[in-house]
């Protein structure tokens, strides 16, 4: 391996691991002064449904922020130069927006009837539909504006999202429909297969060796 792939290798070790750290972080001071005191920790799909709203929320928010300043994005974000942003930011944008209204969506639907914190059932499902109804457009605009290896590597993380959903959830199935395990409840699946997603979406990116480009 010659220098400048060590030094990429490396750029790309050290921004991983913060972004990691970071993430942990975020997730734990949320859990800290929102989930313990408000919501039922203590849940198991609570738990994940929490995880998994804050890192989409955290991975949106810093996409978005990232294209809308370029200069600062290109620091964090694995781009090449600002200027890859500014072209980027038409499909970047919808994508961020996305992510941040999963997020939400996750944490609207671990709310009600969790911990102290409770909201009108009414007013939550709004918000919920309303969540969703911004993910479709927003995805749907985004997909519109992606170049066709995007295209190519989000139908791959979809099949191989809906191969791994079909061996875990099948496997778990299984051995709830024959009395040994519980049932999943419908946040837990849910976010089960929402943080599923965006593993399979790292694998693919690193298999397409889209994280040395830097």
């Amino acid at each position: 391996m010659s220098a400048p792939e060590k030094k990429k290798v490396q750029t790309v070790a050290i921004r991983m691991l913060v972004g990691a750290i970071f993430g942990a972080v975020a997730i734990g001071l949320f859990i800290r002064f929102v989930g313990k005191p408000f919501m039922d920790m203590k849940d198991p799909a609570t738990a994940i449904a929490v995880m998994a709203g804050v890192s989409y929320m955290l991975i949106g928010l810093m996409v978005g922020i990232g294209t809308a300043a370029p200069r600062i994005g290109a620091r964090f974000l694995n781009v090449e130069a600002e200027e890859e942003l500014r072209e980027e930011m038409p499909k970047l944008m919808p994508a961020s927006a996305v992510f941040v209204l999963t997020g939400l969506f996750l944490l609207l639907l671990a709310i009600p009837g969790s911990g102290t914190l409770t909201i009108n059932r009414e007013l939550a499902l709004a918000a919920a539909a309303l969540c969703l109804a911004g993910i479709a457009a927003a995805g749907w605009l985004a997909h519109g504006r992606n170049d066709e290896l995007t295209k190519k590597m989000g139908q791959e993380v979809a099949s191989i999202t809906l191969q791994a959903t079909m061996l875990l959830l099948g496997g778990w199935a299984a051995l709830a429909q024959f009395g040994y395990i519980a049932w999943l409840s419908p946040l837990a699946l849910l976010s089960a297969l929402v943080l599923l997603q965006l593993f399979v979406s790292f694998i693919v990116i690193a298999r397409k060796g889209m994280m040395m480009r830097v």
